[in-house]
């Protein structure tokens, strides 16, 4: 079976006009200016999908002048030069998960191991139950756990960045335990992928896309492809054959089982007088001190809840951040791992403006008291009652507003007032209306706004005001919460913002709807909620 990752649609994706699919590598590089993002919910996953796009480039940027060039390329003219697309095109065969030679990031040489010596597919994600890594929500068993090839694409991608150590010899990546890690965020993936692609001062070396990883000279400064490509694992893909996946539910689809999962023993570290160094390299995304390698990563399970991890970073920048010095719009992804036991037990992603000290301190959280939380999952209490104005706004869009209303502002999905003229129209048409009416207690603009939208999504049935509606799809967002010894501290769960936040509301809505017997939704409360918690 072949399965190229260039080709075949795996990353699921945003598209500026609001769609949303999946697309293969090629593809992906070649509209970058079109789409908007890579719209994956684990954070390690979306900045492992990201880093392979970016070590592409990397790769290939001396056929468009450099990475300079690229970069400019990317910033400027919203997309990736034909001259690295084809580069990439031509040594297609790396990127097959199944090459009888060359498999993607596999060992061929490890095909032999004896089905005891294979583990659960769920050895590429950390999250996932497996062998002593029990300590989860998501339980399983070893022998029946399989991934379809779209997420098993994913694990495999996480084994560069994220991978970490473990018993019996397993070590860690390149830069030791997982680090926490910057992505620049633009408008566009071409704007995300430019930012990101900053030059490195240091060797480019060769990437090594599949077989026996070993470091060309651990002992010197390591190559930035070889970095970026640096495989502290043998894996093997099993076959596949029809079947559930574990981590994304998909049915009745090709799956791989157990694989081959086992230690490289070159990518050990260095050992100075008995004593463990890291080696020479530093990646362009993660925060060091100077004049070290030892990147900065979270480890304190009490801190890492209240986001009093992140205060490391206030002295020190990564090279993607000191590269785009004045820009803003920033995500961080958080892995957060025991260095007793090496389990990674939480990870986050956080959005801010910038990594000024005054920005990442606005992040922790005050102290916690040690009795029952009385927040909203980790957000803060939302106050009870609902308003005459956001009653009369919801009354108001529901009774007034006509099919052609409805469709205008439909297209408007994932869109600002300002992208939208048509839906805009419908807007300020009823929300100033009410206002010129000197109707109080009105939802603020942003909020009247996405609501019209979410309305907008479903059919006209839905869209009515039924006495004890119940369905409240702000309670299907995902928040997390630690019991811990008589007490409640919420894990540090921040609440999804701008597309974030439609996709999820999006998505909750529409599970309701896929019910034998959908609830009525209670478009009132949700109204008058996201009016507390985004103004």
């Amino acid at each position: 079976m072949d399965y190229n990752l260039l080709e075949e649609k795996w990353i699921p994706v945003l598209w500026k006009d609001g769609n949303s699919n999946r697309v293969g590598i090629i593809e992906a590089l070649e509209c970058a200016g079109g789409i908007r993002c890579i719209a994956l919910a684990s954070p390690l996953d979306l900045f492992a999908v990201h880093r392979f796009m970016l070590t592409l480039l990397y790769w290939k940027a001396a056929l468009a002048g450099g990475v300079e060039g690229v970069r400019e390329s990317l910033l400027k003219d919203e997309k990736t030069p034909s001259a690295v697309l084809d580069g990439i095109r031509t040594e297609a065969h790396c990127f097959d998960l199944f090459d009888e030679e060359s498999p993607f990031l596999q060992d061929p040489s490890a095909r032999a191991a004896k089905e005891k010596e294979k583990k659960s597919a769920g050895s590429l994600f950390a999250e996932l139950a497996t062998g002593t890594n029990i300590a989860h929500f998501h339980h399983g068993d070893d022998e029946d756990m399989r991934l379809c090839l779209p997420c098993a694409a994913l694990g495999m991608l996480r084994l560069v960045p994220w991978t970490q150590s473990g018993g019996a010899g397993l070590t860690p990546s390149v830069h030791n335990a997982p680090p926490i890690m910057a992505i620049a965020t633009g408008d566009d993936l071409a704007a995300t992928l430019g930012l990101n692609l900053v030059p490195l001062d240091v060797e480019a070396g060769e990437a090594k896309w599949s077989g026996h990883f070993k470091p060309t000279d651990s002992t010197k400064p390591i190559p930035y492809l070889e970095a970026l490509t640096w495989n502290p694992r043998r894996i093997y893909l099993s076959s596949p054959r029809a079947g559930v996946c574990w981590y994304c539910g998909s049915r009745n689809i090709p799956t791989v089982g157990k694989i081959v999962y086992k230690k490289n023993e070159g990518t050990k570290a260095n050992d100075q007088e008995g004593k463990r160094t890291p080696f020479i390299w530093r990646d362009p995304s993660a925060f060091y001190l100077d004049n070290e390698f030892k990147s900065m990563n979270s480890t304190k399970e009490d801190q890492a809840a209240e986001n009093k991890d992140l205060e490391r970073l206030i002295p020190v920048r990564s090279i993607v951040a000191m590269e785009n010095e004045n820009h803003q719009g920033w995500s961080l992804v958080v892995p957060t791992t025991n260095p007793k036991n090496n389990k990674t037990f939480d990870h986050r992603q956080l959005e801010l403006k910038d990594f000024s000290p005054e920005t990442i301190r606005a992040l922790m959280l005050a102290k916690r008291s040690s009795g029952r939380s009385e927040g909203f999952n980790g957000w803060d209490k939302l106050k009870p009652g609902h308003p005459a104005g956001i009653r009369l706004f919801v009354q108001a869009a529901i009774k007034v507003l006509t099919y052609a209303d409805w469709a205008a502002l439909s297209n408007a999905a994932y869109r600002e007032m300002h992208d939208s003229p048509a839906a805009f129209n419908v807007f300020a048409g009823l929300y100033w209306g009410l206002r010129d009416n000197k109707i109080g207690g009105l939802p603020s603009r942003n909020v009247a706004w996405l609501l019209l939208k979410l309305m907008a999504a479903v059919p006209a049935h839905v869209r009515v005001l039924y006495p004890g509606a119940k369905f409240y799809p702000l309670d299907l967002i995902p928040k997390r919460q630690l019991n811990e010894r008589h007490r409640t501290s919420p894990y540090p769960a921040s609440f999804p913002l701008g597309d974030r936040l439609e996709s999820a509301l999006r998505g909750a809505v529409d599970s309701n709807l896929r019910k034998r017997n959908p609830e009525p939704v209670d478009w009132i409360g949700l109204c008058h909620d996201l009016d507390q918690l985004l103004d």
